[in-house]
């Protein structure tokens, strides 16, 4: 089967690998050329626009920052010109609304575009240990598992889409809370000086995901995003709506807010959401609620 990858970051690259090692003829594009030459030495076909891999494609997986990169990709002209009679599932992070509005503008232009949440690091899909859970119709369920077994076994359809960010939405609270708990941990290592690799070891035994985290922290580059401080931004948002519409308190949760908002405000909004830790370095700006 021919597979686009659109958007080879981290979680973009894992999946590409694992098709390609599957034996899928796989397609790559990103606005940085430069980022799918790794992916083209592993035997991946470089495409020069989103329009050109889309064509190119039986099916097409979009794994972006967030559900404004997708809506700005899927504006394009050419792309919505390519979406004809093509198969696309969004991996990018989103909330029900947002990928219910972008599913319905694909369908304007005679696409299908269905959704999956990613529940494991990019370690485990070049593993082929992936976890999904994906949001489509029925009649597309085993089209999309078909392919998504290349990276896993663990598929779950949970509905029509919508409803894959429905249910992702605690689990990624639960990720929030992991990445402000490292944050804080990181960020007192470094003032008190304590070594990194002691601090690291340790927190990685009582912090599932922490193993992701720290590196960015230590080295304070936040370039490889997993998800970005304006993902966190968004998710929290959403978090704090549905725990107000089912009656729990949410103080916790905007506080939480504020300091991705904060990490935005000086400058980490497209970076990695491990950037949380430079506001508890030193940041001089009042929190943002």
């Amino acid at each position: 089967m021919k597979i686009a990858i659109l958007g080879t970051g981290l979680m973009g690259t894992a999946l590409a690998e694992a098709m390609i090692n599957a034996g899928n003829e796989t397609i790559v594009f990103n606005r940085t050329a430069l980022k799918t030459e790794p992916l083209v030495t592993l035997g991946a076909k470089a495409a020069a626009t989103a329009s050109e891999a889309i064509m190119a494609a039986d099916a097409s997986i979009i794994v972006l920052t967030d559900g404004a990169s997708v809506e700005k990709l899927l504006s394009d002209e050419a792309t919505r010109a390519a979406l004809q009679g093509k198969k696309l599932l969004n991996a990018s992070t989103t909330n029900p609304d947002e990928i219910i509005k972008l599913a319905g503008d694909v369908s304007k232009y005679g696409g299908e575009l269905a959704e999956m949440s990613i529940m494991v690091g990019s370690d485990e899909l070049c593993n082929k240990q992936g976890q999904f859970l994906i949001g489509c119709k029925a009649d597309e369920e085993s089209f999309w598992k078909e392919i998504l077994h290349c990276a896993g076994n663990s598929i779950h359809r949970v509905g029509e889409v919508g409803d894959a960010s429905k249910a992702e939405t605690p689990m990624l609270l639960g990720s929030m809370f992991t990445s402000v708990s490292v944050a804080y941990a990181a960020a007192m290592a470094i003032k008190l000086n304590i070594p990194h690799e002691i601090i690291a070891q340790q927190i990685a035994l009582l912090s599932s995901g922490a193993e992701y985290l720290l590196p960015n922290m230590f080295a304070r580059n936040y370039d490889q995003i997993m998800a970005s401080t304006n993902n966190f931004i968004a998710v929290s948002t959403t978090a704090i709506n549905s725990a107000k519409s089912l009656g729990m308190p949410t103080e916790i949760l905007e506080s939480i807010r504020g300091l991705y908002a904060n990490a935005a405000q000086i400058g980490y909004g497209e970076k990695d959401g491990s950037s949380i830790v430079e506001v508890l370095l030193g940041s001089k700006h009042e929190m943002v609620k």
